[in-house]
């Protein structure tokens, strides 16, 4: 690519990162307008300097999800979640999103291809390569365009984000999702010690031999995300006990010969809270007799299930 090519794809990726800092601005003052809260938090990546097309991809990628699927995360989601009920289709940004968090994940982490969500992740980037620029393995020459295409996703995404909070505010029940909207971003001013309620209820299920840090690790994003969605005025310890337990009730069927369908198939129960019961009680079991196999335990599981409940 000749030195004025080059150029010309810089000035155009300049040229939309100013575009997303202009609707960046306009997102913040509305949602201050609306809510009287700031729309997120601080973006803790920097935001990037194009040294390269590469380099330039690879930085936009993190700070964009920094900014979109971090920060802002908790509006953004309640924005797009009210899309349909303002008249605007969200499917293009849903399908943005998705990819943005791929393409991060691609970057940011050693994927192992012999696993079936790394395999996923790996897929989606490399389709989405080929729709950008041709090649599922972008080289030299490739990566402009990548990053151009990019750059317009993002920016049509905050622009339809943009879209739907002006919609909210001449919506007849303005205030009504207005309220909505603050009351989400609320939720994300609460700190919760995750280590410290898995443990209380590992304690209260009587779930040992699991690593209790990574347990948290992998499902931290997980219960940020639902305990951004519960109201206010709701007892956040409680709620948040109950997604220890059930995250602990499936990390523990991980370890038991027996899974949930085994369970349900086995005593004829619905998805839900019996479901949990018997799980626990599937542990109890099974630490008694730690060398039962599936068919064993699931016998005794049934025996005591069934022994409970005509009592």
């Amino acid at each position: 690519m000749s030195g004025i090519q080059t150029a010309s794809a810089d000035a155009s990726a300049l040229a939309i990162l100013a575009a997303l800092d202009d609707r960046k601005t306009e997102l913040e003052m509305l949602c201050d307008a609306l809510t009287s809260c700031p729309v997120g938090n601080v973006v803790t990546a920097p935001r990037p300097v194009l040294v390269s097309p590469q380099h330039g991809f690879v930085t936009t990628t993190i700070w964009l999800s920094s900014w979109l699927d971090e920060a802002w995360r908790a509006s953004m989601k309640y924005l797009l979640a009210q899309a349909k009920r303002v008249g605007i289709d969200p499917n293009e940004a849903e399908r943005f999103k998705h990819v943005l968090g791929r393409l991060r994940t691609f970057f940011a982490h050693n994927l192992d291809p012999n696993t079936t969500r790394d395999r996923e992740t790996r897929d989606t980037c490399y389709g989405w390569f080929k729709d950008a620029c041709g090649s599922r393995v972008p080289g030299d020459g490739h990566w402009e365009q990548c990053l151009k295409t990019l750059l317009k996703s993002a920016l049509r995404y905050v622009t339809l984000a943009i879209e739907i909070a002006r919609a909210i505010e001449q919506h007849p029940d303005s205030k009504g999702l207005s309220d909505l909207w603050k009351d989400r971003l609320s939720r994300t001013d609460v700190v919760v010690d995750y280590l410290g309620s898995l443990q209380k209820a590992a304690g209260d299920l009587g779930c040992g031999g699991l690593n209790l840090p990574q347990v948290r690790d992998r499902y931290s994003k997980r219960w940020a995300e639902a305990l951004s969605l519960v109201s206010a005025g709701t007892d956040i310890e409680e709620v948040t006990g109950r997604h220890m337990e059930q995250t602990l009730i499936a990390e523990t069927g991980r370890l038991l010969p027996i899974r949930a369908a085994d369970v349900m198939e086995r005593l004829v129960l619905q998805p839900g809270e019996s479901v949990e019961l018997a799980l626990r009680l599937g542990q109890v079991i099974y630490g008694m007799h730690p060398t039962l196999n599936q068919v064993s335990l699931l016998e005794r599981l049934a025996a005591s299930w069934n022994k409970l409940r005509d009592q």
